[in-house]
């Protein structure tokens, strides 16, 4: 049986494409996953060929024997702080020297993160065999943490690119009011106070509403106006209706190791406004090419941001559209899949 085995903290709806792909390669998936407590209201769908388990019905030894009855070809560890997954990681690697592949979409800070560099031989390096980074600007915290190139694999995550590139644009949105859609949690680090800022300095709106969806400790301590439009989270399917209505997608985090957001949105062929700080940016946004990169805390910054889609000829957004849409096609869940059965030998 060629069997792999997933540690999770907890599943989300970009999981689901890449866990089916390997299936498809004739794969059988075993998944441990939070299910007590989640950011996010999700619950994975029955998917032939994987079986999901509650990792907290799971001690040490339970695992380290689960384990050992699969013989996985290969592990990957989302959740590289569970003591107990690296315990079982370690277990393998040295007793079968099964390939072990941890997760990375952390960006290099400097910091408290030099801890983890010296002792990157007692921890990472130990563990595991490979590095499944997010994207370019993870690459520097790998090399650090002592992995070679060839241990370095890319990349981490993927938009359900079938979903979303199976939804054709509405192009006539952009001759009407340009609406501008922001997803996410209502938090700090989200900038959704900035946004809000500077969606309020805006001089000229012309009737564009700005419709914010999501959960968090912000969203109801927050006064909004009255063209902001606050919605629940929302499963893909309706994200993608409410998308077909706005010209422009806007994610004005404070910091962003990643945001598998903007892929999603690039890949609908939306125009893109994000901070320079969200990892993705550097893969699915180019500055005026597709949409606009700003500092993260600049109102003014964003503002122009926003008052440019607001006046841009509509002809340049269908360009900006079209451009988001080919960027998107550079990762894929397919493409993931593939990373992690490369260390298969």
């Amino acid at each position: 049986m060629k069997t792999i085995l997933y540690l999770y903290r907890e599943i989300m709806p970009y999981n689901i494409p890449v866990l089916k792909a390997l299936v498809s390669y004739g794969f059988e998936i075993t998944v441990l996953h939070e299910t007590i407590v989640q950011q996010t209201p999700y619950k994975p769908p029955t998917i032939p060929g994987v079986s999901f388990y509650p990792k907290e019905h799971y001690n040490q030894l339970q695992l380290n024997s689960l384990a050992e009855e699969l013989m996985p070809r290969v592990v990957f560890v989302a959740d590289r702080t569970n003591v107990k997954y690296n315990k079982t990681a370690i277990k393998l690697r040295q007793k079968y020297k099964t390939p072990i592949i941890v997760g990375c979409d952390t960006q290099w800070r400097g910091g408290k993160q030099w801890v983890n560099v010296f002792t990157s031989f007692f921890r990472h390096k130990r563990y595991y065999t490979h590095i499944l980074i997010a994207g370019m600007r993870q690459y520097e915290y790998a090399k650090k943490l002592g992995f070679a190139n060839n241990q370095i694999l890319w990349p981490l995550y993927s938009a359900d690119t079938t979903v979303f590139h199976s939804n054709s644009i509405n192009r006539n949105k952009f001759n009407g009011p340009r609406n501008v859609l922001y997803v996410g949690r209502f938090a700090e680090v989200k900038g959704i106070k900035i946004l809000l800022k500077a969606w309020e300095a805006l001089k000229n709106k012309n009737g564009a509403i700005l419709t914010m969806v999501g959960n968090g400790p912000l969203k109801k301590v927050i006064t909004y106006q009255d063209d902001v439009r606050v919605m629940d989270f929302k499963s893909q399917e309706d994200l993608i209706q409410i998308a077909s209505q706005c010209s422009c997608f806007v994610l004005p985090s404070v910091f962003e190791p990643w945001a598998l957001v903007i892929h999603e949105f690039a890949a609908l062929g939306m125009p893109i406004i994000a901070t320079n700080v969200c990892g993705a940016s550097s893969h699915f946004v180019i500055n005026n090419y597709n949409g606009f990169l700003v500092e993260p805390n600049d109102i003014g910054g964003l503002t122009i941001a926003l008052q440019n889609i607001i006046q841009l000829d509509s002809d340049i957004l269908i360009k900006f559209s079209d451009r988001s849409k080919a960027l998107s096609y550079s990762i894929s869940p397919e493409l993931v899949a593939n990373s992690i059965l490369s260390v298969i030998k």
